[in-house]
């Protein structure tokens, strides 16, 4: 079966998919532990990694294509701006993440081993099965070199290089739904298998959706749109690539996938902005309204001005009123 054809079948199925994980309904809040209180900003634990020159060119250049693929220079830009992580430390104040370790741009294998030792949160059956696995795909291939964000069910780490909030809250999200689980081991093992993970996917967008709207940032909710729509996109085509002749098909069905992915994204946004424009505009119509309800009528406003002009001419009389006679006086 050519390319085009995957692309086609595909293509509905990555529209069925967006849809279905992004309904929403209002945003519900996380609480995982004992105390009703939330952590603060200074309980996030965020770790940097540190420059070098040399090592971070190479990965500037390698991350030319995941770029271009997202039309986002600020995807793998491996770093993230002050109002980027302040974003995120809002997300996980507010969703009670504090015990999620965020990475930024670091490479540190002894690190990743020694969460997944620690993480009690998941048993040691697939910690040191699946979790292993993926530390050491983490050592071999490392993120600070080839980008990507990731987060570690395993090792309970937000590993991150792109500078766009929509990206990282996504990540966030899997972490909160993640821990929302009774089997958060169980859980991230099935939604490893082709096609399943794209439920985690679609709950984690839908997720950072509500929360942009929870918190009317038009500005998020229009970059999940344009971001996280083509990444659903190329994650459901590249689910079905595996069964792909042969290797370039898989190549050009991934980007297929991504493509229809922008399409979907930009078309959601642009309804999505014009029911705002409509809202706004009722909006205004209706305090237009109540302004006009407010003003004075007419006969008060010519009754006003006549008082005014007598005064002016000098024809209205002050002189007080002659007293009321009560009793009569005898004769």
């Amino acid at each position: 079966m050519s390319a085009s054809s995957w692309i086609r079948r595909l293509g509905l199925l990555i529209c069925c998919a967006i849809a279905a994980g992004c309904v929403r309904g209002p945003y519900q809040y996380s609480q995982f532990h004992a105390s009703n209180q939330k952590p603060a900003p200074s309980d996030i634990h965020i770790v940097h990694g540190q420059p070098r020159p040399k090592l971070d060119r190479v990965a500037k250049i390698a991350a030319t294509p995941q770029r271009v693929l997202h039309l986002n220079r600020k995807v793998n830009r491996h770093e993230l701006s002050p109002e980027t992580q302040a974003v995120l430390v809002a997300y996980m104040c507010q969703n009670d993440l504090a015990d999620v370790q965020v990475h930024i741009n670091c490479y540190e294998p002894s690190e990743q081993w020694r969460l997944l030792r620690e993480n009690d949160r998941i048993g040691p059956g697939w910690r040191y099965t699946l979790g292993s696995l993926s530390v050491i795909g983490y050592t071999v291939l490392p993120g600070r070199v080839f980008g990507g964000d990731r987060y570690n069910p395993f090792t309970n780490t937000l590993n991150l290089n792109s500078d766009v909030p929509a990206v990282v809250l996504r990540e966030a999200a899997y972490a909160k739904d993640v821990h929302g689980r009774k089997l958060p081991g169980t859980y991230v093992a099935i939604n490893q298998l082709p096609f399943v993970g794209l439920w985690h996917d679609t709950r984690s967008v839908s997720d950072v959706l509500a929360y942009a709207e929870a918190h009317e940032d038009w500005e998020l909710e229009k970059e999940a749109y344009h971001v996280l729509f083509p990444r659903v996109g190329a994650d459901v085509a590249n689910s079905g690539a595996i069964v792909a002749p042969v290797w370039w098909e898989g190549a050009a069905i991934g980007v297929g996938g991504s493509l229809v992915g922008h399409a979907t994204g930009r078309t959601v946004a642009a309804r999505r902005s014009m029911l705002r424009a409509r809202r706004s505009k009722a909006l205004e119509s209706m305090l237009a309204e109540a302004r006009e309800s407010r003003e004075p009528s007419e006969p008060s406003e010519v009754i006003a001005a006549d008082a005014t002009d007598s005064l002016e001419e000098g024809t209205l009389s002050l002189a007080p009123a002659p007293p009321r006679v009560l009793f009569e006086s005898p004769r």
